[in-house]
């Protein structure tokens, strides 16, 4: 298979060598018959072409990200100047977005338009006949660089429609509200990094009692697609196992076993499961590889360590995961977040981290607000920190605070 982008290198430097040619020969011609205008003619051409060529080169080290910020703007915005300049400056990352199957035909379309030009140079026939031949030759080019660019959009736009009817069904297995339980105030939100992702979070009761509110909060490995449909998959893995027992522990030792038989290789799963008992308030917990439970009481701010393996599901099928007990106060708030946010970095690659996340939460501001406005200011802190850096990974948080 031929590379389209150094093919097209090959094709500018032929370019560059049927101009120097064509200046020869308009000086051999001015030398010999005197007559000096196509020299002329020809010398003020390669003068712009020269001048046009040093000017993108400037653009390539100072405006090249902002030629493709106006391209990205609606296409009755889009100035014929600016689509030239994109399709120059960002010509190799325009080629190696190219599918594999369709770089033939970008090729075949290459070959083409050298086709025309030299049909052009070397005059094929008399009359209109080099025109319309190098005409003939170029549309067929431009046509056919029109109907890759045709069948890929279509291609994306209906790769697009599964991503959104994906991106509901996920959406619509996470809660769509708060769950109202006695002595607890409960908030959470999932925002995926594309249309669909690989976290999750839920509320459920542990082993049918309706004092045991569990929340899983987990975390698959990978973005996209492939992830969104593993994580739909160990979601009702977890429902089945839930309402087999209301040991945190023993669920996700009975979960690995089940992420191992029906996972890919590699493919892993961080998963962190609570239970708070509504009467005694007491946080059980158990922690397969998920970030590390944070909880805020009386004043100071500590990470949970879990005890036993911390594996995530799916790495080795003969895991047994160990729990860990906390007594909760009233005005304790716990809050369970995946990467996402203390993986968050801004334009200068700098991660939000755990301590910034501990050093919010310490916060005395925080202390009379309720579970869902504690929620919206540590991700306005992230959203802050990041700026205008896109978002690289979903971003799941879960917050409970105990109000009496």
């Amino acid at each position: 298979m031929v590379d389209p982008i150094r093919y097209r290198k090959t094709l500018v430097t032929l370019l560059k060598l049927l101009i120097v040619f064509e200046l020869i020969s308009a000086l051999f011609e001015g030398l010999q018959a005197g007559n000096w205008a196509r020299f002329g003619v020809d010398l003020i051409v390669a003068g712009i072409l020269y001048v046009m060529w040093e000017r993108i080169r400037l653009l390539l080290r100072t405006q090249k990200e902002e030629i493709r910020k106006k391209m990205e703007r609606p296409a009755q915005d889009i100035r014929l100047l600016d689509a030239m300049l994109f399709s120059l400056l960002w010509s190799d990352q325009i080629f190696k977005g190219i599918p594999e199957d369709r770089r033939r035909l970008v090729v075949t379309s290459y070959t083409l338009i050298t086709l025309g030009l030299v049909a052009a140079f070397v005059k094929v026939g008399t009359g209109l006949m080099p025109l319309v031949v190098a005409g003939a030759l170029v549309l067929a080019a431009v046509n056919l660089v029109t109907w890759v660019v045709s069948v890929e959009r279509e291609e994306r736009e209906t790769l697009k429609t599964e991503l959104k009817l994906a991106h509901d069904v996920q959406m619509s297995l996470m809660p769509t509200g708060h769950p109202q339980v006695q002595g607890l105030d409960v908030a959470g939100m999932s925002v995926p990094a594309r249309e669909v992702g690989g976290d999750f979070f839920d509320y459920s009761c542990l082993g049918g009692a309706e004092t045991k509110l569990g929340i899983p909060v987990f975390d698959v490995s990978g973005k996209g697609m492939q992830a969104a449909m593993s994580a739909v998959f160990t979601s009702g893995a977890f429902a089945s196992e839930a309402k087999q027992s209301s040991s945190p522990a023993d669920i996700l030792t009975r979960l690995n076993r089940a992420v191992c038989s029906h996972s890919r290789r590699g493919h892993f799963v961080a998963f962190l499961l609570t239970a708070i008992d509504q009467q005694t308030r007491c946080l059980t917990f158990a922690n397969a590889g998920q970030t590390r439970p944070i909880l805020k009481s009386n004043g100071t701010v500590q990470s949970l360590d879990s005890v036993g393996v911390h594996f995530p599901l799916g790495m080795k099928e003969d895991s047994l995961y160990e729990e860990r007990t906390v007594q909760l106060q009233p005005g304790d708030a716990l809050f369970l977040l995946t990467d996402g946010f203390t993986d968050a970095m801004n334009s200068q690659q700098e991660m939000f981290g755990t301590e910034r996340i501990e050093d919010l939460l310490r916060n005395s501001a925080l202390d009379g607000l309720p579970a869902q406005k504690m929620m919206e200011f540590i991700a306005a802190e992230v959203r802050a920190h990041v700026g205008t850096a896109p978002q690289h990974d979903d971003m799941t948080m879960v917050v409970v605070k105990v109000v009496g």
